[in-house]
């Protein structure tokens, strides 16, 4: 049980670092714009991509359930 414990804990490290250098790359897009190089100009046009092939709903269902888990989590803490 402690090495699946230990698991859970460290993908949702990785998953909260690799969140975010996400939210470090949107910022520096809102800060230097086009000008801020071709590897973050890429990751903003990919979200962009996703965000129009998913649509709203989507999405907005998708911050719900992770809002959901997130509050679960704490409670149970």
């Amino acid at each position: 049980m402690d090495k699946i414990d230990l698991l859970r804990r460290t993908l949702w490290s990785l998953v909260e670092i690799f969140s975010l250098g996400l939210v470090l790359l949107i910022f520096i897009y809102f800060l230097l714009g086009q000008t801020s190089g071709t590897f973050i100009v890429g990751i903003i046009d990919n979200i962009g991509v996703f965000a129009k092939a998913t649509g709203e709903n989507a999405i907005i269902a998708l911050l719900i359930i992770i809002s959901l888990v997130l509050y679960l989590n704490n409670k149970q803490r």
